[in-house]
């Protein structure tokens, strides 16, 4: 039990340590551009997708529906994102960039990443390195599916660029 414990504080620790610096990364990012780091996934979410629904982008963004009705009245406030009614079911709403929206989007793609210059650099090191990668980035896969879903993981391997 005692190295259980042990494990289960260093991953602990070790990956908050890792997602710190994403977090903050990303936080930074969306400062620059007058944006929250949600509002910024939710642009990024909807130029994956051209246009969604609300119900979709909060399964993607791994986020409660209210949450995201919320970012995204103030993603139009800002507009950055519009609404559309479905021509066949009214009921149906599709949210889908703006002009602006796309432009603000594209200059995130433009920022510095730390943690992704790290492991583009260190899979650069040797084919062992690249090969830990590649098994750390099926790992992550394997995690998200059980938690998340493979719809989750299966959506994120085809919007890869």
């Amino acid at each position: 039990m005692q190295d259980y414990q042990w494990s289960y504080h260093s991953y602990m620790n070790l990956l908050r340590g890792v997602l710190k610096v994403m977090e903050e990364d990303w936080q930074k990012t969306a400062q620059e551009l007058g944006i929250t780091q949600a509002e910024q996934h939710i642009l990024w979410i909807l130029y994956m997708e051209d246009q969604a629904t609300m119900s979709r982008v909060a399964d993607i963004g791994l986020w409660d529906l209210s949450t995201v009705m919320q970012i995204i009245k103030r993603l139009r406030e800002k507009q950055l994102v519009k609404i559309e009614k479905n021509d066949n079911d009214l009921r149906v709403s599709y949210v889908s960039l703006t002009t602006e929206g796309e432009a603000v989007r594209e200059s995130s793609s433009n920022k510095s990443h730390h943690l992704l210059d790290f492991l583009n650099d260190y899979g650069e090191k040797s084919d062992e390195h690249r090969a830990m990668l590649e098994e750390f980035h099926h790992f992550l896969e394997e995690v998200n599916a059980q938690f998340h879903g493979r719809e989750f993981v299966d959506w994120v391997a085809k919007t890869k660029s």
